[in-house]
């Protein structure tokens, strides 16, 4: 979720139903479907992805589902634009430029085509320009291939073709488009800038391929196999200041060691990381971790105890600037339980002050001042059973500049 450039609307990315593969009709877009997650899109019909349908039927009905952006304006009008990205995977973010254009981030592909056959095949080579960074036009017709926008390409290496762009999430600042990867075996997991910085990508399919995509000096540039980055969600304090959510590893350590579920590397990273440009290069300070009890297990009313989730670290996240020379961070938590999913326990809204000229991790002298109150998250709210926090982002106003309300 995340607030447009001229602070009017908010974005985020859905599933809208469609034209089911093999010529069936409209998909329900309806409560309590099955794996429409991995569902084909409309106009990328993998016929080696194992969720052929939505829902139960016989005969089975193949069903479809376009990756649909959501923009909701002040007054609460709801308008949606279909697109045909992240077949067989999940679109993850969404942001509406000052250009007035979607640009997007996700996967697709969770059928059972190899490596070799990707870059061959039509329907692989579908896939593999129709994932990661997109454009999409509000109000468009949803584009079809060869004219999915993807921006830019990524492969390392022997890599799967296609997933080295997993991406999941973004900011702009400063008219550049930024974008994370942290999970997956492949690619490298670390921070990039797409395209020219002060000049957000745009043209036409073929234009958009050849978009740079590159790592942020300074920011990780080993293999995510290898890697201990798991960045997520940004948010740009000032041109020399970037704050990075860092989900943790997910590991769940089992017996619990002194009641604690994280591993050392979750413990040592996960959370929100300050990162300052010197000379022109990121160096990560400090990480932000007090109170958020990373890897202690917490209880959730009407949820199964065996599944009591912990604190693993953070997700997406926005900020906002005070008067006092400190900024306010407010970010999603991940969760490590038996669940295997960082992001299907109940998890938890949170924020925290950070001193914007700090270079070292603030500590306070404990007697309640704003220096004890700076570098500790408190919890905004809980998620309840049934209940999983995705995004946060302030409310659109019909001031651009109105960022006191989220």
């Amino acid at each position: 979720m995340n607030q447009s450039m001229d602070g009017r609307s908010i974005t985020f990315m859905g599933y809208q139903g469609g034209p089911g593969c093999g010529g069936f009709p409209v998909s329900p877009t309806a409560p309590n479907l099955v794996d429409v997650s991995a569902s084909n899109t409309p106009a990328i019909c993998d016929p080696t992805n194992a969720v052929i349908s939505s829902f139960a039927s016989t005969p089975v009905v193949p069903t479809a589902y376009y990756r649909a952006v959501a923009e909701v304006d002040g007054d609460g009008h709801l308008s949606i634009t279909d697109g045909n990205a992240y077949s067989g995977d999940n679109g993850r973010a969404a942001i509406k430029g000052g250009n007035g254009l979607y640009y997007m981030v996700g996967n697709d592909n969770s059928g059972n085509l190899s490596k070799g056959q990707l870059p061959i095949t039509p329907i692989g080579i579908d896939l593999v320009n129709a994932t990661g960074s997109e454009l999409l036009v509000p109000g468009g017709v949803p584009p079809v291939p060869p004219n999915v926008g993807m921006i830019g390409r990524l492969l390392f290496g022997k890599d799967k073709p296609g997933k080295d762009t997993n991406f999941r999430g973004m900011t702009i600042f400063n008219n550049t488009l930024y974008i994370t990867k942290g999970s997956g075996g492949n690619g490298i997991n670390t921070v990039y800038q797409v395209g020219t910085a002060g000049t957000l990508p745009t043209g036409a399919a073929a234009d958009l391929a050849k978009v740079p995509i590159a790592i942020l000096p300074g920011f990780p540039n080993t293999a995510a196999s290898t890697g201990t980055s798991f960045p997520f969600g940004i948010w740009f304090a000032d041109a020399n200041t970037l704050y990075v959510s860092d989900e943790g590893d997910g590991v769940l350590v089992t017996p619990a060691v002194n009641g604690n579920v994280a591993d050392a590397q979750s413990l040592a990273t996960a959370g929100v990381e300050k990162w300052s440009l010197v000379n022109g290069t990121w160096t990560m300070l400090y990480v932000l971790q007090d109170g958020l009890n990373i890897g202690v297990p917490y209880g959730v009313a009407n949820y199964p105890a065996a599944l009591n989730p912990a604190t693993g670290g953070c997700r997406n996240m926005t900020g906002r600037h005070n008067h006092d020379g400190t900024v306010t961070l407010y970010a999603i938590t991940s969760t490590i339980s038996t669940n295997g999913d960082q992001g299907a326990d109940p998890n938890k809204l949170v924020k925290v002050s950070d001193l914007l000229s700090a270079t070292t991790l603030p500590t306070g002298d404990g007697n309640g001042d704003r220096e004890d109150r700076v570098g500790h998250f408190v919890t905004i709210r809980s998620a309840k059973a049934g209940e999983v926090f995705r995004g946060v982002a302030f409310a659109p106003s019909d001031r651009g500049d109105d960022h006191d309300r989220w």
